[in-house]
Parts: structure tokens; C-alpha cells; sequence
């Protein structure tokens, strides 16, 4: 078996509210003079997976985000292979 590299990039949905990102934004914008609009904070998962082959563990690493590693209700995902 071979082992695999993954990042997993979680974002609140567009629709979901991002107190934490609103304050920075605002922070930056204010005090700061940046010209920042729409920031918005997420979280980066970074893991490795040991699977047969590359779409196996991919499938994994997709389960592992619905199981557990994502709430679907308020975010979103995106899988990167490292």
C-alpha cells in the first residue's frame, strides 16, 4: 500500500455568518487603513491516508470529512492531494 497526502480547506458557507473573520476584517479595514473586504476564516486539515491507490484514498479522505472532520450544515470543503 502506498500512502497519500492530503489538505482539506473547511470554509463557513457563504450563507453562515464568520464573527471572528467580520472583526478582523474590520480591524484591518479601521485601524489598519488595508483595503480588506470580505475576509472570512477558515481551517486547514492536513493528513495522510495509506490506500491501495490514489482514488481509494481520496474516497477516504472523503468520508473522513462527512463523518466527522466537516459539519455540513454551516461549512464547506475542498480536498487538495500534497
Amino acid at each position: 500500500m502506498s500512502k497519500y497526502r492530503f489538505a482539506i480547506d473547511v470554509q463557513f458557507k457563504s450563507s453562515v455568518r464568520d464573527p471572528r473573520g467580520e472583526t478582523i476584517e474590520r480591524v484591518l479595514r479601521t485601524e489598519k487603513g488595508l483595503p480588506i473586504y470580505h475576509l472570512r476564516l477558515g481551517k486547514s486539515i492536513h493528513l495522510e491516508v495509506e490506500a491501495e491507490n490514489e482514488v481509494e484514498a481520496t474516497r477516504i479522505v472523503h468520508q473522513a470529512c462527512e463523518d466527522l472532520l466537516v459539519n455540513p450544515v454551516v461549512e464547506e470543503y475542498e480536498v487538495r492531494t500534497l
